[in-house]
């Protein structure tokens, strides 16, 4: 008689391989879920935020990940398992979502990372998965050795700079290009912000092949002085 197979789901996941996805989300975010690597040990990350010029300046999750210290451990904890093995076949969660975030917290550090996010969404080919980056170099070293990007799957190129759209046109890999803007510069250039005036499970522009190739959202929070500053 087979063994019969156990089924994965968030709970069971973090059982068995320490993994934690995110089930409970705010804001904008709410009734989505998402599996999420941590910025503050992120040398990417901490590296970016330290130029005012960048939108990582004002990083929404750095300011999160320190009020709310359970979460940190918990993206620590992905951090560390994430970059540094690739999960098998019987470890990979199975997810009864239909919408799923790569990256709320963190960002991409290596291609150990991607190639357990290119894996996930293989083993769940009814979700549709959106991953943010500012890392694309990594995304690139990966799809030359021959890994193709999984159908399911939408790669947002995250703009560095606030009110410059990063050019997704270098990457053949990237779906579409997120960038946020000022509120003085969307009056003075007539700048169409699409995201944020509903939440993600009810928008989906992320996370679906559609014609709108630009996200735009408006700067919403201010920077704080020594603490989004990894």
């Amino acid at each position: 008689m087979s063994k019969r197979k156990i089924i994965l789901l968030p709970d069971k996941f973090k059982e068995k391989t320490g993994i934690h996805i995110v089930t409970k989300h705010r804001g904008k975010m709410s009734g989505m879920a998402s599996l999420s690597t941590s910025c503050l040990c992120n040398e990417y990350c901490k590296k970016y935020s330290k130029d005012e010029k960048n939108i990582c300046s004002y990083c929404y999750a750095n300011t999160s990940l320190r009020i709310f210290p359970g979460m940190q451990r918990n993206c620590e904890r992905n951090t560390e398992i994430l970059t540094s093995r690739i999960l098998s076949s019987e470890e990979l969660p199975i997810l009864n979502y239909s919408y799923f975030r790569f990256e709320a917290f963190g960002d991409l550090i290596n291609e150990t990372q991607l190639m357990n996010y290119f894996n996930i969404c293989r083993k769940n080919k009814g979700t549709h998965f959106a991953l943010w980056t500012k890392n694309p170099f990594i995304i690139e070293k990966v799809v030359s050795n021959g890994e193709k990007k999984p159908r399911n799957l939408q790669i947002i190129l995250s703009s560095m700079k606030i009110n410059q759209p990063a050019d997704g046109s270098k990457w053949s890999f990237v779906d579409k290009v997120f960038t946020v803007y000022s509120d003085e510069y969307i009056e003075a250039n007539n700048v169409q912000i699409n995201c944020g005036s509903e939440p993600c499970l009810l928008c989906r522009k992320c996370y679906c092949s559609t014609k709108n190739k630009t996200i735009n959202e408006r700067l919403k929070i201010r920077r704080v002085k020594g603490e989004n500053v990894a």
